[in-house]
């Protein structure tokens, strides 16, 4: 299973890094005046809002509530779903980590109301929320999660996942083509590492 995760992993890298320059280069004005639009609309409770569910996306948050899901999972036999999601989180980590610097993209030119010092394609933030909660999602379907539960578990990682996108761009450190690409790769990311870490449980 190492083999293919670590190939996925540079996979990955490529693709956010060939998202980034694509994406800089023909949508970079559009983007530029989405992030003015906003930051001159912002409100108080806007902001207020933003600077709370901002915190779905952080680390801070993320990796305990991974480690208590994952141990969670290996208490109840579910050990394959501990696996998958501790994998999704820590794969998405890398994933960001390597393709900021090599996309390079400055951060926007509007009030940065959240302390920022890296690049900002992608939105980390972003690349956690949705790796993890989705990654939740799926370690619960293939736990035996009835359909309704699956239902209601994805519903409320889209909400949490969105939240957390809007909140980036309201704070003024990302674009919104940043959080885009960073929830289109922890999603990905975390849907590969599902499907092959079920492929090695069956083989």
């Amino acid at each position: 299973m190492a083999a293919p995760l670590v190939l996925g992993l540079v996979v990955f890298v490529l693709v956010g890094w060939g998202l980034g320059e694509l994406w800089t280069s023909i949508a970079g004005s559009a983007d530029l005046d989405a992030i003015r639009d906003v930051a001159d609309g912002r409100t108080g409770t806007m902001i207020g809002v933003s600077k709370v569910v901002t915190w779905g996306g952080s680390l801070v948050v993320l990796v305990p509530l991974a480690a208590i899901c994952c141990l969670a999972f290996a208490r109840a036999g579910f050990r394959r779903e501990a696996v998958a999601v501790a994998l999704s989180l820590g794969g998405a980590i890398v994933i960001w980590h390597v393709v900021k610097p090599l996309v390079g993209r400055a951060r926007p030119p509007v009030e940065h109301l959240q302390h920022v010092s890296d690049a900002s394609f992608p939105s980390g933030h972003a690349t956690q929320a949705s790796v993890f909660w989705f990654a939740l999602v799926l370690a619960l379907r293939t736990a035996g999660a009835s359909r309704a539960q699956t239902c209601v578990a994805t519903a409320v990682a889209v909400a949490i996942v969105v939240a957390v996108c809007a909140s980036r761009v309201v704070l003024g450190v990302h674009y919104p083509g940043d959080v885009a690409a960073g929830a289109l790769l922890g999603t990905g990311w975390a849907l590969f590492v599902s499907e092959r870490v079920r492929r090695a449980a069956v083989q």
